[in-house]
């Protein structure tokens, strides 16, 4: 009888360890309460969690895709058993994924991960120095047409950039894309600027508010490229609409000592007189040019949308076609 007892005390005795193991660890709670699934570039972002004991102290970090960190954030002391982050991305927060982490001490560790959204420069050693655009709406109908400009600059003195990607996203107040239009361009000199231009018609006249842009490079290879000049640049009105410019003329040149220019494709940026965006464009040239011998170019794609007053200087890039001697 005696040992019958004996076992139901030590029965009782784990019972009651168990239940107070189980009691301790209810005590030490974390799990999510809002995480985004989409953040975007420019716009507030936050994050919140559930945390036992109710005024426990939390830490959150937030790592972007290319290893750095939203500063700004971590350790605070959870009210009512919640504690809350919030903060604004960078116009240039690095697009793609992120990984939120909270680490509440005893109550333990929690990892999520979100997108962040919008334009960047990604697989690219090129930077986004300079960008703009100006809308106007269609003299018929409800759409409307917008110039835009966006200057590159390619930082490495030993490398040129080949078969470059550059995509624009027109945006709106809401943060939603009215439209998209993708350029390629075939190279981007070492230790250049590039200044690229062009248009899109929208179909509605909704205002654009900002670009997104977004850069992918497929190659970098020593630098070899040559760039023909460029003089004598004048900013055109249009014939019809002379308060609208209508075209960006030029003289090209053909500085290269051994090798003729058979053709080229044009872009163009328009600054006003404080060195802001207002739009950009692009042209052809299809002149056969030897070493020393220059060309009258006229640049007329993209322009349209572009007041006349506003447009005081113009940058002009140019991607090159040559054909060595004997070829």
């Amino acid at each position: 009888m005696s040992n019958r007892r004996g076992l139901i005390a030590v029965v009782v005795a784990f019972a009651a360890i168990a239940a107070g193991s189980a009691s301790a660890a209810s005590q030490w709670t974390l799990r999510f309460s809002f995480v985004p699934q989409r953040a975007y570039q420019g716009q507030p972002a936050a994050v919140s969690v559930l945390v036992k004991p109710s005024s426990a102290r939390c830490s959150l970090s937030v790592k972007y895709v290319d290893g750095s960190l939203q500063s700004g954030l971590g350790m605070l002391r959870a009210k009512s058993g919640s504690a809350s982050w919030k903060w604004s991305l960078a116009q240039a927060a690095p697009a793609g994924p992120a990984r939120a982490v909270v680490a509440c001490g005893r109550s333990g560790s929690l990892s999520r991960i979100f997108t962040v959204v919008g334009g960047t420069v990604r697989h690219s050693k090129l930077s986004i120095v300079n960008t703009g655009y100006s809308q106007r709406p269609a003299s018929y109908g409800s759409g409307s047409s917008v110039s835009y400009g966006v200057v590159l600059d390619n930082p490495s003195n030993t490398e040129d950039a080949q078969n470059v990607s550059v995509q624009v996203n027109f945006i709106d107040s809401n943060n939603h894309t009215l439209e998209t239009t993708t350029t390629r361009i075939g190279s981007v000199r070492a230790a250049s600027t590039f200044n690229l231009g062009g248009y899109e018609t929208l179909p509605s006249q909704t205002p654009v508010v900002k670009l997104e842009v977004v850069v992918q490079t497929d190659a970098y290879v020593k630098a070899a490229t040559h760039e023909p000049a460029v003089e004598n640049v004048h900013i055109v009105p249009s014939s019809f609409e002379p308060d609208w410019v209508g075209e960006v003329d030029s003289d090209v040149i053909n500085d290269d000592p051994t090798d003729t220019l058979t053709s080229a494709q044009v872009f163009v940026v328009l600054f006003d007189s404080a060195g802001n965006v207002v739009g950009g464009g692009s042209g052809f040239l299809l002149a056969t040019l030897p070493p020393g011998t220059r060309s009258y170019m006229s640049a007329s794609l993209g322009f349209q949308s572009v007041p006349t007053e506003k447009a005081t200087t113009a940058g002009i890039s140019i991607v090159p076609t040559y054909k060595a001697p004997g070829a």
